[in-house]
């Protein structure tokens, strides 16, 4: 099958369609990527980028990069990299072979990532698959209130054009289908449920904690969706109980807000931030995690999602807390892998904390538990298998 990919993202960006793409090239699909340049999350566009190097083969992947602005450090830099991609990758469709057999998208912020796969499905005639990592509009909420202004009406408008011109949507979350089908009328028998894969290099390595503070690990996106401030009000509430520190891995738009509340509330010697770093860090953040830590906002939809940390969290086999509702409080519940309490529920999560760090050993099990699930539940070859089903059923339909 000849197969054109559009996402904006792609490597060097750390995201799961670029291995994604090169497994389908490795089972014999004839893979075309139709992506941006390279600059999340710094907003920098690298040098080697700049001028000229658009089109690459990455192991066994064609990539053909479109101009692109870069992300910046604000909504307004924002707003033009999303757009700027948008249009730089449909004025580069005519020059695009004319024999796809489909068209997948891979659907991260922005939905408008998916404009460029729907005008050349709709001209060639061709299908259209969405694995949809991201609900639109629902993400814009966090950052435009009004949904009866024109800003949100014309996102609503194109989000539902995309949405609609697939054949198959497959979805990160369960939550996402009843979404779909409510807000933009798409079939359930349209759509999916396939959770996204977990790095499975940590499957069988050995993470046991050392030492005898009871270590708190955050890994991710420091941004407003994840409710961060509220994770910090609960250390606050148990600043006094020793022996814990939490460790905050990564950037977003988050993380200057987060490091005054902890100068301004004095706990600096409680909360730690590194900034982001390297995928091949990891294993030495989740060797320090006695347990790592979730949080959504609960006032949309995309509090209900199940982020694909958690995947990662339970395939090195670390106990989870949470403060989380929908998918994620489901999965925490049902594999036994953790505690979790409502979204936003301050408290709640600061006694979760507070009784791990006094009674370690009632969470014993968890961590097992935690990767059990994984094994039988977050693997890529499943998920490969499982695309690669979807991928041909398009074309026999």
């Amino acid at each position: 099958m000849k197969l054109l990919v559009v996402c904006q993202y792609y490597c060097p960006e750390n995201f799961q369609v670029t291995p994604i793409c090169e497994s389908l090239a490795a089972d014999g699909y004839d893979v075309t990527v139709l992506t941006g340049l390279p600059n999340y999350p710094e907003g920098t566009v690298p040098k080697e980028y700049r001028r000229g190097r658009r089109d690459e083969i990455i192991n066994g992947v064609r990539v053909i990069r479109t101009a692109e602005i870069g992300r910046g450090r604000n909504p307004v830099r924002l707003a033009l990299n999303y757009f700027s991609y948008c249009i730089s990758a449909s004025l580069k469709l005519p020059k695009l072979d004319k024999d796809f057999d489909a068209v997948f998208v891979y659907q991260l912020s922005p939905v408008l990532m998916g404009v460029p796969g729907r005008k050349y499905a709709k001209k060639h005639g061709v299908p259209m698959l969405i694995y949809c990592c991201d609900l639109w509009p629902e993400s814009l909420k966090m950052y435009i209130k009004n949904e009866s202004g024109p800003a949100f009406r014309i996102i609503r408008r194109i989000s539902r054009s995309v949405y609609t011109a697939a054949k198959r949507i497959i979805v990160q979350s369960k939550s996402f289908i009843p979404y779909l089908n409510s807000v933009h009328g798409i079939p359930e028998e349209r759509m999916r449920y396939l959770p996204a894969f977990a790095d499975e290099s940590y499957m069988d390595m050995d993470f046991t904690p050392e030492g005898d503070t009871t270590d708190f690990v955050f890994l991710g996106n420091l941004g407003i969706a994840q409710n961060l401030l509220e994770v910090l009000e609960a250390v606050d509430l148990i600043r006094d109980v020793p022996g814990f520190k939490v460790h905050f891995v990564g950037e977003g738009t988050r993380l200057e807000d987060m490091k005054r509340f902890v100068s301004k509330r004095g706990l600096e010697d409680k909360v730690i931030f590194y900034g982001r770093r390297p995928a091949e860090e990891m294993p030495r953040f989740y060797k320090l995690a006695d347990a790592c830590l979730v949080s959504l906002r609960s006032d949309n939809f995309t509090g209900t999602t199940l982020p694909a940390k958690v995947q990662g969290y339970m395939m090195a086999g670390k106990p989870v807390i949470g403060m989380i509702d929908g998918s994620t409080r489901e999965v925490i519940e049902s594999s036994g892998c953790g505690v979790c309490v409502g979204a936003g529920d301050v408290k709640g999560l600061a006694a979760a904390m507070k009784e791990f760090i006094k009674n370690r050993e009632r969470f014993a099990s968890c961590g097992k538990n935690a990767r059990e699930y994984a094994k039988q539940n977050f693997r890529k070859e499943f998920f490969i298998r499982s695309l690669e089903e979807e991928l041909e059923n398009l074309k026999e339909e």
